[in-house]
């Protein structure tokens, strides 16, 4: 009884752990990227892309903001002469507005014990530009932000300058000068995304890099946010209908470019499940054990009820009630003590981890469905194992058992 109420705690405290784990990762990741983004192949005229019908069709479509972006791989070189490469993302200022605004709401529902539903609190946000981010937060000509991790490896801290190269110019002949420029680091920010604190260069359009414009490695293209980022997927399939007509578009949602990350995070809760559910099978099926010892033990004691008149059917009927009892009651204390302790860690994260990516606490998202299939799956499994030992009572007849020597 103790092991399969263990078994049963253990299977649904860790799924709960990590589907809040994961909840916690798709939530950061729709925050800080967009849902729909689109490029054309060979093209880095951003009048084009401002010209085209397709922002029309997104207006149709009542997306949240749409906004022009480039990007580019770029080599940053410290002061002191450390050289890292990352790829610099270039917004207007509206959209690196608003994401510098919810990164620092993320930052909020972290720090605080009961987590709250951070897209809500940021569907409420003004996108009028607000005087503090003019005036304080927004970076300037030639000013960037860059990731933790990139900031980390280069030495460097928030005022320091470094310069900015392309990455074809380390191919150029001894004596030609490449092409760079000199930036100042406005703000070094953490968005606990692998990617982005590695790799992540952000700056407003016009207002930095304009010399590397003729980078090779320079894309541009469209953001799109929606109200609802579970939608990206249905308004890919009508966009990629209506740009038949044009090949050479790339259409991209926020599920396609984290396709790897979520397959992985999928995997593994799999493989963790698959291994906590053989655990708690053999658990379950202890109680063969049980009743088989049980049943030897207790033959002429069996053979004796059976002459005074119990039938056989009853007689099984016994064992399997005593087995499903044993079971049931290690299982429901386990499940529901699994269950409460899910709703308490998914209102009250446990802030015993250190900063580490994607979550610096313990999440939980209870799984009702989940927690209803265990249940029934379990009570099946218990039957079954209770069921089976109990077959033996069918060969035993009480005049051979009672001639038994105990």
């Amino acid at each position: 009884m103790i092991g399969i109420g263990v078994s049963a705690f253990a299977f649904l405290t860790v799924l709960f752990v990590m589907s809040g784990m994961n909840k916690s990762i798709e939530s950061r990741i729709v925050a800080l990227e967009p849902h729909l983004s689109l490029k054309k192949e060979n093209n880095k005229s951003v009048s084009f892309l401002e010209s085209h019908i397709i922002k029309d069709f997104f207006k149709e479509h009542k997306a949240k903001r749409i906004s022009i972006y480039e990007t580019q791989d770029v080599i940053l070189r410290s002061m002191d002469g450390q050289f890292r490469g990352a790829i610099a993302q270039g917004f207007s200022r509206e959209s690196l507005e608003n994401f510098y605004y919810n990164l620092k709401e993320l930052e909020k529902s972290k720090s605080n014990q009961r987590k709250e539903d951070i897209n809500k609190k940021i569907e409420n946000k003004d996108s009028v530009v607000s005087d503090q981010w003019m005036q304080m937060e927004a970076p300037a000509m030639n000013e960037i932000f860059i990731g933790v991790d990139l900031a980390r490896a280069l030495g460097v801290f928030e005022g320091d300058y470094v310069m900015v190269l392309q990455p074809e110019s380390l191919l150029l002949a001894p004596g030609e000068t490449p092409t760079f420029e000199k930036v100042q680091i406005k703000k070094i920010i953490t968005t606990n995304l692998n990617d982005l604190d590695s790799q992540g260069v952000f700056y407003i359009r016009d207002l930095a890099l304009n010399s590397l414009r003729t980078s090779l490695s320079r894309q541009v293209g469209i953001e799109v946010w929606l109200e609802d980022p579970f939608l990206a997927k249905s308004l890919k399939k009508a966009m990629v209908e209506k740009l038949e007509t044009e090949p050479g578009w790339v259409v991209e949602t926020w599920m396609d470019r984290n396709s790897a990350l979520f397959y992985a995070l999928k995997l593994e809760k799999l493989m963790i499940g698959i291994f906590l559910g053989l655990a708690g099978l053999i658990s379950s099926f202890s109680i063969i054990t049980v009743l088989a010892l049980l049943i030897s033990e207790k033959t002429r004691d069996i053979a004796m009820l059976r002459t005074l008149g119990l039938s056989q059917k009853k007689t099984i009927d016994i064992f399997i009630k005593m087995g499903m009892v044993i079971s049931l009651v290690g299982l429901l204390i386990g499940a529901f003590a699994a269950l409460f302790m899910g709703m308490y860690i998914e209102r009250n994260p446990i802030n015993i981890l250190p900063d580490i990516y994607y979550d610096s606490s313990i999440p939980a998202r209870v799984d009702y469905v989940l927690f209803v299939l265990v249940l029934v799956v379990s009570v099946v499994i218990s039957f079954l194992g209770s069921y089976i030992p109990t077959r033996a009572l069918e060969r035993i007849t009480p005049s051979q058992a009672l001639r038994q020597k105990n």
